[in-house]
């Protein structure tokens, strides 16, 4: 079994345990965060704030863009480092939160203006991602974005 079936199966697990254990009442005040944590990655992306992303993405971040590239934290940290895919905007929107306990699972939509590797595009996707909740903190897990046509 690959590493990402496996985290994809241990993060359904978790939250199929959290909803059949009567659970998976989100509290406002955990939605709210996500909420904020979403923002501060975005607005982390666009600043090209390593220092906050490393502090908002796990450590065992799977990352798979609108174009099916499939990256760790890591090198999506490193891409900002080094220039080679830069954020210039990202309009979020439809943005859901479900909260499980310590996971929450996110979705939404986003218009975003990138350029990559001096490449520049204007991009429409919809997103999945997760967050787990460590030391009172949301930290974002899983990311799987589809570009729009």
């Amino acid at each position: 079994m690959s590493r990402r079936m496996f985290l994809c199966f241990a993060l359904m697990s978790a939250v199929a345990g959290h909803v059949f254990a009567g659970q998976a009442t989100a509290v406002r005040g955990d939605e709210d965060d996500v909420r904020q944590a979403e923002r501060d990655r975005f607005a982390a992306m666009v600043k090209a704030d390593v220092a906050a992303l490393d502090r908002l993405l796990a450590p065992e971040l799977i990352y798979t863009h609108g174009d099916a590239r499939r990256i760790d934290k890591a090198a999506f940290i490193s891409d900002f480092k080094t220039g080679a895919f830069k954020y210039v905007t990202i309009e979020p929107s439809e943005l859901s939160v479900r909260v499980y306990g310590t996971v929450a699972l996110v979705t939404g939509g986003a218009a975003m203006h990138v350029v990559q590797n001096g490449a520049d595009a204007h991009i429409r996707i919809r997103y999945t991602n997760a967050h787990v909740k460590r030391n009172g903190a949301w930290q974002m897990v899983a990311w799987q974005a589809t570009r729009l046509p």
